[in-house]
């Protein structure tokens, strides 16, 4: 059954028979990923691509509406009882069977590193709809991708959709990591490279010697022009660590070109506390708003589980309706006051008094 069939189901007898279970309670018995309206995926297969990242081989169930190209995802996953989500890009082609998700393991964090070391097939996904406007450009100019660490997963999907449309886009791939044995797809990108003559692989290491071709060192404005130097005349595609990303952006703009299309899933965010009382309107909890950082630390002190992806402003998941009141903005210290608006939790602190519909 489609998506739009399994929502004939929530209707008001339905959901008084099931009290005080859901209907999705009841679904879940008969299998794991029917539900009302959720998007939920089944791991198929888990692919190892390095010692420290993994590619899951999801499918999605009816409800998924499938994604473009260097779109990304909230994933969110059961550990302990507790549901957690973060953001991940899409590492598969919009044309592919099912979608896959790459990810690589990320110091403490907590889903990253649940997934590469004990995900396994068979393990039931809680997914958003595909997000983001970071997306392979139309027509069939010239491109120039540029990646580094896990930032490849968005371009390679692009880079995908690329082969399997047939498309010739004339693409220089320029990749940055640690040494080729931490490097995502590495199999898959040079075989590509030699099979396509219009697709260009230039990897850059910190580590080792580098392979014909390749660089050793960090980015640089000039290393730019040595390996592609028509960069200008191509539409630019960036994604990866906030240092290269820096670099990068700071390069074209040196050179007087507006910067590349980018994705990105860290935004400094500061600590700051927040001031005055929040009021949770909904579930009539009331709290300090300096007791904790951000609106989304202080309603989850206050055992409410909103939902939440990135924490860091990017994917919008965490986006909450607020009645009134005074917030300051995390990422740049602003101060504003808002009436009936939809604000990130995650990247607001109270600057005085606020309710907020939770």
């Amino acid at each position: 059954m489609r998506g739009t069939g399994w929502k004939l189901l929530d209707n008001p007898i339905t959901r008084a028979m099931a009290s005080p279970l859901s209907v999705d309670d009841y679904l879940t018995q008969f299998n794991p990923l029917w539900s009302v309206a959720e998007v939920r995926g089944r791991i198929e297969r888990v692919e190892r691509e390095t010692a420290d990242a993994v590619t899951l081989h999801i499918t999605p169930n009816g409800h998924w509406q499938g994604h473009r190209a260097g779109q990304h995802l909230v994933l969110g996953v059961e550990i302990e009882g507790v549901r957690h989500s973060r953001c991940f890009s899409i590492s598969s082609a919009p044309a592919d069977a099912g979608i896959t998700v790459s990810v690589k393991r990320n110091g403490q964090g907590l889903v990253s590193n649940y997934l590469v070391d004990q995900a396994r097939a068979g393990e039931i996904l809680h997914l958003s709809q595909a997000r983001g406007e970071f997306l392979l450009p139309e027509g069939n100019g010239p491109l120039l991708m540029i990646s580094g660490g896990s930032g490849i997963t968005p371009l390679m999907a692009m880079l995908r959709q690329c082969v399997r449309e047939g498309q010739q886009r004339d693409v220089v791939f320029l990749h940055y990591s640690n040494s080729y044995i931490d490097t995502l797809f590495r199999a898959e990108l040079r075989a590509l490279a030699e099979r396509f003559e219009w697709l260009t692989l230039i990897q850059v290491v910190n580590e080792g010697a580098p392979l014909a071709g390749d660089r050793r060192g960090l980015f640089s404005a000039e290393q730019l022009v040595e390996l592609v130097p028509d960069y200008a005349a191509r539409t630019p595609l960036l994604c990866g660590p906030p240092a290269l990303m820096e670099r990068v952006n700071a390069a074209f703009e040196r050179a007087g070109l507006a910067t590349p299309a980018q994705e990105q899933f860290q935004v400094k965010v500061s600590s700051a506390a927040g001031e005055g009382v929040v009021l949770f309107s909904k579930s009539g909890r009331e709290a300090a708003g300096d007791s904790a950082g951000s609106l989304l630390e202080l309603a989850e002190q206050q055992g409410l589980n909103p939902e939440s992806g990135c924490r860091m402003g990017i994917c919008h998941a965490c986006k909450c309706h607020v009645s009134e009141g005074r917030v300051r903005d995390l990422r740049n210290g602003e101060v504003r006051d808002v009436k009936d608006e939809d604000i990130q939790l995650c990247v607001h602190a109270a600057a005085g008094a606020v309710q907020v519909e939770l």
